[in-house]
């Protein structure tokens, strides 16, 4: 392997370290609810007036004074929403239901089943050859599939979590064929906003490319170059736009 790459690996490595390190600190942490009065948000509801008609909520002392009452009335957290088009609403997604949602893309059915599949038709294509074949030489492939998911998806959940981006899958509000084919592709490289608006997603890049760079360049065969990396990464990037269509037309999800 040339020293570039070499050189290009370690670097990949100790970022994919600091991001895994990173996810975990990240979702320890939660936000402690308080109902303490310092946390609770006062409003007057209402003051009532000063007419005959008008009963306890203004009282006069002896001097005179008016003594106001105040309804306290604390203020539950509520999931930030923003009116889409359509009069849609965007909810950004809690921390709990982000966290759920990396651990089924890394490990769940559906990412067991589609490293499998792959895993098989490397097999049959004989890819890469000194994996060999039989039962060790699809263990191999399999492995090697799962782990490059699972490089993927932490990269994109630690990134997102840094940058405050939603990057999940969320099927199309619109009608029509063609508004939802173009929703489900934009899906693959887009995130939102706690605002709920769309930006190039660079969790969902990164996570792509560096799950095609690390395997590559660390367990597979020495000949393999940081070249063949973004080649399975560009692979893994076309692949999720036709796994969003799917998504978006067959799945329920």
């Amino acid at each position: 392997m040339p020293a570039f790459s070499q050189t290009f690996c370690n670097r990949l490595l100790l970022l994919l370290m600091t991001l895994i390190g990173s996810v975990l600190t990240i979702h320890a942490q939660q936000i402690p609810q308080s109902s303490s009065p310092e946390d609770t948000d006062i409003r007057i509801i209402k003051v009532a007036s000063m007419s005959e008609s008008s009963t306890a909520a203004l009282k006069f002392g002896s001097a005179g004074y008016a003594q106001t009452r105040l309804l306290i009335a604390p203020v539950a957290e509520s999931p930030q929403q923003t009116q889409g088009s359509g009069g849609n609403v965007y909810v950004f997604p809690s921390k709990d239901k982000r966290f759920k949602r990396f651990v089924w893309n890394t490990i769940g059915p559906f990412s067991v089943l589609g490293a499998g599949a792959a895993a098989a038709v490397s097999q049959w294509q004989k890819n890469p050859p000194e994996w060999g074949q039989g039962a060790s030489g699809y263990g191999k492939r399999f492995a090697s599939n799962l782990g490059g998911n699972a490089i993927q998806q932490t990269v994109t959940y630690g990134l997102s979590e840094a940058l405050g981006l939603d990057t999940g899958f969320e099927k199309s509000k619109r009608r029509g064929f063609g508004a939802r084919l173009a929703d489900a592709l934009a899906e693959n490289v887009t995130s939102r906003t706690h605002s709920g608006k769309r930006i190039i997603s660079a969790p969902r890049l990164a996570g792509f490319y560096v799950g095609g760079l690390v395997p590559t360049l660390t367990w597979y065969p020495s000949r393999y170059g940081y070249k063949d990396g973004l080649r399975s990464g560009t692979y893994s990037l076309a692949a999720g736009f036709a796994v969003n269509v799917l998504r978006e037309f067959i799945f329920h999800k």
